[in-house]
Formats: C-alpha cells, sequence, structure tokens
C-alpha cells in the first residue's frame, strides 16, 4: 500500500514553549508535597519518569500555569541531549516542565501528537536535532529551532494506525516493567518480614545480639557467611582482540534494572584471561561502588565487570537473599550517611556489613522469592526483543516500507 506523506513545519502545526527561567523557580522553591514538575532526566524514551521528581506548591502551580503540561504534549531537552523526548500521558496531566525543557504542544486536528512523538523517536531525526544544535560543550536547542525543522505526516488515519501498533508494544513493555517494580517490592516485603522483624518466628525466643533481638539459634554474620566478594577489572582497551565478545561487560551504567541481559560493552575470553576481571555465574550480585554508588542489579547471564564494581556469588545457591541484603544494607548506609561525602565503597565496607542469619530458614526464603526473580529475569528478555521489534519497525513504518495490515497481524500474534 503506497502511502502519501505531506511536510510541514514544525512550527505551523504546534506551539514550541520553553520551560521557565531561573528567576522564575528556584531549588528552594521545592516543596515535599505538591505538583511534579520535570526535568531533562526524567524524558525517557517516550515515557516520563516518576523517581525522584521535584514538586511545586500549589501557589507556585498557579504562578507557573504557562508552563503546565496536558496529555498529548511532548517535552524536549533543551540543552544536553537534545534528542531526548518523551510524551505526556494521563497520569503526567498537569504536571509542569522546567527550563531545561521545551514543549511541543499540535495545536491542528490532521497531525497526532502521538505520531510525532514517534516520529522523534527516529534515529535519523535524533541525528539531524543533534546536528542543529548550537554551542560546542553544551549542545541547544530553543524554540525557533524547534519549530523551524521540517517533518513529514502521513494522512491523520494512517497516523493513528502507525501509533497503535508501536504504543501497543510500548505498553506492554511497561506493563512488564510494572510487574517487575511490584514483583521485587513483595521480595524486598518478605525480607523485612523474615530477617528484620522475624515475623514467621515471633512464637519463639529471642536472645541479644549486636543487631538487637534475634531469635535463639540465630546468629550475626558477615557477607561471607553465603557469599564470596570478587573484584573487577578492564582488559587493555588498546588491544583490539580483547573487545567484542560474548561476555558481557559490567560498568556503573549498565546498572539500571533488577536483573541485567545485556551491557554497552563486551569482552572475549583472551580478553579476560588477561586482566583482573572474573566471569561471574548468572545470578551474581553486582554493586556499584564508584561513582554513582548504590546501584545494584542480579546478572541474567554470565558476565563479567570493571573495576568499579563488586560481585557477590553464592556457593550455598543463596543469590536472591544476597542480593535483598546487600540492597538493603547499602540503601542504609547511603540513608545514615545524612548527605556527607560516600563516594566509594570499599571491600572493607562491604565486610563490614552484618546480617541475622540461619541457614535453614534462609533456605526456605530463597525457595520462596526466586521464582519472583526468575519471572523478572523472563520479562526483561521479553521487553528487549519488544524494543528491538519496536525499534526495527519504527523507520520501516514511518517511511510506509511496510504494509500495515500485515505488521498489525505480526504485533498482534506477538502481544498475545
Amino acid at each position: 500500500m503506497s502511502i502519501e506523506f505531506s511536510n510541514y513545519r514544525l512550527g505551523d502545526i504546534a506551539d514550541v514553549q520553553t520551560g521557565p527561567f531561573g528567576s522564575q523557580l528556584h531549588q528552594k522553591d521545592y516543596v515535599d508535597i505538591g505538583t511534579p514538575i520535570i526535568t531533562v532526566e526524567h524524558l525517557l524514551d517516550n515515557r516520563i519518569s516518576h523517581v525522584n521528581t521535584p514538586y511545586v506548591s500549589d501557589e507556585d502551580k498557579e504562578r507557573l500555569s504557562k508552563y503546565k503540561l496536558f496529555k498529548g504534549d511532548i517535552v524536549f531537552s533543551r540543552v544536553g541531549s537534545v534528542d531526548r523526548r518523551a510524551y505526556v500521558r494521563e497520569e503526567e496531566n498537569g504536571w509542569l516542565f522546567s527550563g531545561r525543557c521545551l514543549r511541543v504542544r499540535v495545536k491542528t486536528q490532521e497531525v497526532s501528537s502521538l505520531y510525532l512523538s514517534y516520529y522523534f523517536g527516529l534515529e535519523s531525526f535524533k541525528a539531524y536535532i543533534r546536528r542543529i544544535a548550537v554551542g560546542a560543550t553544551m549542545p541547544s536547542i530553543n524554540t525557533q529551532i524547534l519549530s523551524d525543522i521540517e517533518v513529514k505526516v502521513p494522512p491523520i488515519n494512517v497516523q493513528h494506525k502507525l501509533e497503535d501498533i508501536l504504543d501497543s508494544i510500548d505498553e506492554k513493555i511497561e506493563l512488564n516493567k510494572k510487574m517487575n517494580h511490584t514483583l521485587e517490592e513483595t521480595a524486598m516485603t518478605l525480607y523485612k518480614h523474615w530477617f528484620v522483624d522475624f515475623g514467621p518466628f515471633q512464637d519463639g525466643e529471642f536472645v541479644e545480639s549486636d543487631l538487637g533481638m534475634i531469635p535463639i539459634g540465630w546468629e550475626v554474620v558477615g557477607v561471607s557467611k553465603f557469599s564470596n566478594i570478587i573484584g573487577g577489572g578492564t582488559p587493555k582497551t588498546s588491544i583490539e582482540e580483547y573487545w567484542g565478545g560474548e561476555f558481557p561487560w559490567i560498568s556503573v551504567k549498565d546498572l539500571n534494572s533488577q536483573v541485567i541481559m545485556q551491557t554497552e560493552k563486551t569482552v572475549t575470553k583472551k580478553g579476560i584471561k588477561n586482566s583482573s576481571t572474573k566471569l561471574l555465574p548468572t545470578f551474581s550480585t553486582v554493586i556499584s561502588a564508584r561513582g554513582t554508588i548504590g546501584n545494584i542489579s542480579i546478572t541474567g547471564v554470565e558476565m563479567t565487570m570493571n573495576q568499579s564494581c563488586y560481585a557477590f556469588s553464592s556457593p550455598y545457591d543463596l543469590d536472591v537473599f544476597t542480593y535483598l541484603s546487600i540492597k538493603k544494607s547499602i540503601n542504609n548506609l547511603i540513608k545514615q550517611s545524612h548527605g556527607s561525602v560516600f563516594n566509594t565503597i570499599t571491600k572493607s565496607t562491604l565486610n563490614s556489613l552484618k546480617f541475622s542469619y540461619e541457614h535453614d530458614h534462609v533456605k526456605e526464603f530463597e525457595e520462596k522469592v526466586k521464582p519472583y526473580y526468575m519471572q523478572i529475569r523472563s520479562n526483561i528478555i521479553e521487553n528487549n526483543n519488544l524494543e528491538d521489534l519496536r525499534n526495527y519497525l519504527l523507520p520501516k513504518l514511518l517511511s510506509g516500507e511496510v504494509n500495515i495490515p500485515e505488521v498489525e497481524e505480526a504485533v498482534g500474534n506477538v502481544m498475545q
């Protein structure tokens, strides 16, 4: 089926608005409860992150009403990563956007804002906007630059078909992410119930310990009781045959989900053999120890890592217990630092951690919660495949290369 496209100047089909200037909103204006205001770090891939959003008061919300977001708006990064954009959904309706962002609001019935947001996700478009940004050290765009961009748009009925295909994939990805969040919250709640509050053991006797009262027969142990601590390393970057192999190589920025299945860089067997990096078993726990500290994930396959991370591998198959124990303890350490400098985790830090432990109960707990993380792993594998499918289809759908009914049927089968 041949699709006819029309070319539009963005400023002719949408209003482009910059966020409030620095003099209009200061960090001291943020409150604990109020209306969220998003900035660049909240712009994910066509989604808005709800994590660590600052809030403004009702009074400031009214004062800054010009910068309110409505469902269907598109938010761009104005500085830095100028190719980042996110679509405003019902959950963010009424939020505000900061001065580091630009808002695109479609003003014609002939163009769908969701279609337009997917168009902005094309790699060719991202490369173009990076190219036309101004500033060598800190790229930036403004309302004029964005307004002058030309976009290619098919008839509105075709736009809706294309966006429905792509959005169905994104909705499934989001559903899996929410399921994973719920599974992890449930696992951590169970961990605290068993090993902090000792809920299942309240009918028994308790004794005093370094961690307070614990059930009789339990002990206070270090991490070495149930897991081995492993350091990382980096093969020489100057030796090409050490890189681009079959083994994922974790750096701090790869620790961005509960279970890691892939990394930005990979290494070869020869790279592992000739460096201090180690091959970590599946379901090892990895934590960032420098830079952004405390990021923690489980390895979904055999992996290696750099020296900015530590790993934990349990010889007793206590993988999830290890992960949850380390995650809770490190989070507590970070909270206790109260804003003081805490920019490195050392082996000494890890060896100083203490845990309540009784092997049979720990083993029983592991059997209960391990399936949660097997499901999380499966969901992440599915999401990776769905993202690959979406990224493959995006340029083909938006250029008219593929048959829409055939793609609708194929994607429908994948979604089942």
